[in-house]
């Protein structure tokens, strides 16, 4: 590339969108500012309201800047017209989180490609496609999946994820495939505050609340610790994907109301910092996971986690160093590594401080996965 910076044109959702991912694409985003000459593509109607029945949009984020918000999931024509703004770019580059989007992509890197010509700042022939992959497969099954899947990032020139286990799933699924990991930053600006005191040990959950993520393995954890004389507090704040009223019970049947603060409700970037500042610790219990945007906020805020050993949490949950971790599914493993962490708060809230990654490495990674990295950078 020379002196001559790429262009790359981004198709992610990016805020006033309320998810980690649109975080996540806001950062990055801004990280290829420094490198590249980029424009962001964004949705002004990402999914049907059927599908998705929970908050999309936050009320008080701001739209990020300069982005065009122009992609509708029910409208070929917006797909179409994005791909002929993408059609001058050196990069396309997707932001894969579910197959729900396959077709969209599929047809805006055909609009990108067709009728190509060399333009200033650009190089000859197609543009370099490359997904940064967050899921391989969707937490909630669909028909199809690993076909259009395949369909999508196998035509991609190059492939980006955030932990061992996601590009592992890449490669069985599409033999050949070599993604280039990075290890995700913290999605949110949060300050490290010292800890609590330690007379009552609080712990955070905190974000969507789906089945995959359980919340009932934590509840069960609780319980055992109680029994055994230990009784941290949970506090839960985010929104549920199921009847809220069934976890109200199961704390009822636990006998646990004195310690959980079950509090559902979509929860704005700005209370995160207060949120993780009045706790010592966040815990993770998932069933299964890619990787979680939740991990690097609880670092870059100083507090260790407790996780599952699934996905992409043995990547960065490193046991005894910045967090704990445990058998998944398992509440009697799930509350020993609790007991564990709260036997040594101080050195793994230390812990999480060390070698933190930034979105300038992000923003490397996707221009070496499209080939267009410059020396030296």
């Amino acid at each position: 590339m020379g002196g001559v910076s790429p262009t790359v044109t981004f198709v992610a959702p990016v805020p006033p969108y309320g998810s980690g991912i649109a975080s996540h694409s806001g950062y990055l985003a801004t990280a290829l500012d420094a490198r590249t000459d980029r424009t962001v593509l964004s949705w002004h109607h990402q999914y049907p309201q059927l599908l998705f029945k929970h908050t999309q949009r936050s009320a008080t984020a701001r739209p990020y800047p300069g982005a065009r918000f122009l992609l509708r999931w029910w409208d070929p024509l917006s797909w179409i017209r994005a791909g002929r703004i993408a059609r001058r770019s050196d990069v396309l580059l997707l932001t894969w989180t579910t197959p729900f989007h396959a077709v969209h992509y599929k047809v805006i890197a055909w609009a990108a490609r067709a009728g190509r010509r060399r333009t200033a700042g650009a190089s000859a022939g197609r543009p370099a496609l490359v997904a940064v992959v967050h899921n391989v497969e969707p937490h909630e099954k669909m028909p199809l999946q690993r076909p259009l899947t395949r369909w999508v990032l196998g035509s991609c020139t190059g492939l980006v994820a955030h932990s061992t286990s996601v590009a592992e799933q890449l490669q069985e699924l599409i033999p050949g495939v070599e993604p280039v990991v990075t290890t995700m930053p913290t999605l949110l600006e949060v300050a490290p505050a010292p800890l609590p005191p330690t007379d009552e040990i609080r712990l955070l959950f905190f974000g969507f609340v789906r089945p995959y993520k359980g919340l009932d393995v934590a509840l069960d954890a609780l319980a055992l610790l109680r029994e055994e004389g230990l009784r941290p507090r949970l506090r839960i704040r985010g929104e549920f994907w199921e009847p809220v009223e069934q976890f109200r019970a199961q704390v009822r049947a636990r006998g646990l109301e004195d310690q959980v603060d079950l509090q559902p409700g979509y929860v704005p970037d700005g209370e995160v910092d207060g949120l993780l500042a009045d706790c010592h610790a966040v815990v993770l219990p998932y069933r299964s996971a890619s990787q979680s945007g939740v991990v690097p906020v609880a670092f870059a805020a100083g507090r260790p986690v407790v996780a599952s050993n699934v996905g992409g949490f043995v990547d960065t949950v490193v046991e005894g160093v910045n967090g704990t971790l445990a058998e998944a599914g398992d509440p009697r493993s799930l509350a020993d590594a609790i007991r564990r962490l709260v036997d040594d708060l101080p050195t793994l809230a230390a812990g999480t401080q060390k070698d933190q990654p930034t979105w300038d490495d992000v923003a490397q990674a996707v221009l070496v996965a499209a080939g267009v990295h410059r020396g030296g950078d």
